[in-house]
């Protein structure tokens, strides 16, 4: 079991590196290959989509196929998608293989509840944490290596070098799964539970919360460096606030799920939706601290990222875990789909930040709203 926690961690770290690593380089991206700043919002937008767009059939493929086949599939994908965008010399053959990026994404995410389901029976919290703190040390070392370290380190390479190492990680991934079991689920499975997981309200309720913390999160990540940029700060400073972002997720992300296991699922919920409304306000209000408010809206949005994921193990039956999770998923990063490349066109259009802080806010408001809505799923506080 704890070879399958370990792999379950490596492959969030995985899947998150390759996500996050475009975006301290995205200054870099954009004069070598002349994209606005509409297109560098699509390089977080398209894989959104795309993991969105993929997280119900992950789901299905789960029910029919079987847990690993699946896993090795969609990190297949993500390696292959993750590599080729060294080799891109244009905005769309860039954003094409991002989109690969965005479909093996989609695809491996609704397999690590699956996983914890399959394997713990207790502390679904703390299993959770452990294995999603994978992603949190996956965005911090990526965002925090890339200017400093990876980008000096590949020469003439310059961005395209964090993007060869991060997919040369998930093929390791691959090897490691192939001599491990995935799971109880062989395949085979009714499809009857997308039907009910389909007519859940706690399902759309943990759907709406999921795409509250990714609008926030990866506008960020598409944003944060620009606008730090714009303010006069080097782009050695600028970068830093991704990597603020992520980094307190490496401590939260684990304590959300671990303490939601005692305390319940809401306060944890609640209290993170009030943290993010904090730390916008700091944006708009203070943005010259420019390492407190990556931090505090870094730490909100892992809380709720990852508690979200003990949602479906709490709520749902083995054989509808994948169905929720897809649906929590697809709600979560389909709708996200619109935010970095909103926020960019309004500042094309505006020149100005202030109007995207105003999305930011009204995000941050609506997270809250919803995280009140939200029943208690911890078998423990039911």
């Amino acid at each position: 079991m704890l070879v399958v926690l370990a792999l379950a961690w490596l492959t969030a770290f995985s899947s998150r590196s390759n996500t996050i690593s475009v975006g301290p380089v995205l200054p870099l991206i954009q004069r070598d290959l002349g994209m606005t700043y509409a297109q560098a919002g699509l390089l977080f937008g398209i894989p959104v989509l795309m993991m969105g767009a993929f997280s119900i059939p992950s789901g299905l493929i789960i029910a029919r196929l079987g847990l690993k086949p699946v896993l090795i599939l969609s990190l297949a994908v993500l390696g292959l998608g993750g590599g080729l965008r060294a080799t891109a010399t244009s905005p769309g053959a860039i954003l094409a293989f991002t989109a690969l990026v965005g479909v093996g994404i989609g695809l491996v995410q609704p397999t690590l509840p699956r996983l914890i389901k399959d394997h713990f029976t207790r502390n679904t919290g703390v299993m959770t944490g452990v294995y999603s703190n994978g992603f949190s040390v996956g965005a911090t070392t990526a965002a925090a290596l890339a200017i400093p370290v990876l980008v000096p380190l590949s020469g003439s390479l310059s961005w395209r070098g964090p993007f060869i190492l991060w997919s040369l990680v998930v093929a390791l991934t691959i090897v490691a799964w192939l001599f491990v079991p995935g799971g109880r689920s062989r395949g085979g499975e009714s499809l009857a539970p997308f039907v009910r997981i389909f007519r859940s309200r706690v399902a759309w309720i943990a759907s709406g919360i999921f795409l509250t913390q990714s609008l926030l999160y990866y506008i960020l990540n598409s944003w944060l460096a620009s606008y730090y940029e714009g303010l006069g700060f080097s782009l050695a400073t600028a970068g830093s606030t991704v990597a603020l972002l992520s980094a307190a997720s490496i401590v939260f992300g684990f304590l959300g799920p671990a303490v939601s296991d005692w305390a319940g699922r809401r306060p944890p919920f609640i209290l993170a939706a009030v943290v993010s409304i904090g730390g916008v306000l700091g944006l708009m209000l203070l943005p010259r601290i420019y390492w407190l408010w990556p931090l505090l809206i870094g730490s909100s949005t892992s809380v709720l990222f990852t508690t979200g994921f003990v949602i479906p193990v709490d709520a749902a039956k083995s054989d509808e875990v994948g169905a929720f999770t897809g649906l929590m998923l697809t709600v979560g990063f389909g709708g996200v789909t619109v935010g970095p490349p909103l926020v960019g066109f309004l500042r094309d259009v505006t020149g100005s930040n202030f109007y995207g802080l105003l999305v930011l806010l009204a995000i941050a408001v609506s997270q809250l709203w919803l995280t009140l809505l939200m029943p208690e799923t911890s078998p423990r506080r039911r």
